[in-house]
């Protein structure tokens, strides 16, 4: 496994969690985040079986929710539900990615 891309993508999640903060509007946005971070990490771990199983059972692909926007000034029940839900997945993965920077022998190597 690549090291740096382990380093990278652990990075750009957590810029992205700094900059989206708690705005209702960034909703989607942190949705499809989600997405698209658990696809990359997917794609860097399918090679190891080991660690593929433990990403997919720690971070199983998430259910596709409402992409219209809630009342004006608020945000609709579920979509701020699905966004704590991204926010808390984003975050995990972050840590996860973590784990095997800070193992003792680093990513596995591929």
């Amino acid at each position: 496994m690549d090291r740096g891309a382990v380093i990278r993508l652990r990075a750009a999640i957590e810029a992205m969690l700094r900059e989206q903060g708690s705005y209702p509007s960034y909703a989607e946005g942190l949705v499809e985040a989600d997405n698209r971070f658990r696809s990359a990490i997917h794609e860097l771990v399918r090679g190891d079986g080991a660690l593929a199983t433990e990403f997919n059972a720690l971070f199983p692909a998430a259910a596709s929710g409402p992409r219209h926007a809630g009342p004006r000034g608020g945000d609709h029940p579920e979509r701020a539900g699905m966004t704590k839900n991204a926010r808390m997945h984003l975050a995990g993965m972050s840590g996860w990615l973590q784990g095997l920077i800070d193992s003792p022998t680093g990513p596995p190597s591929a």
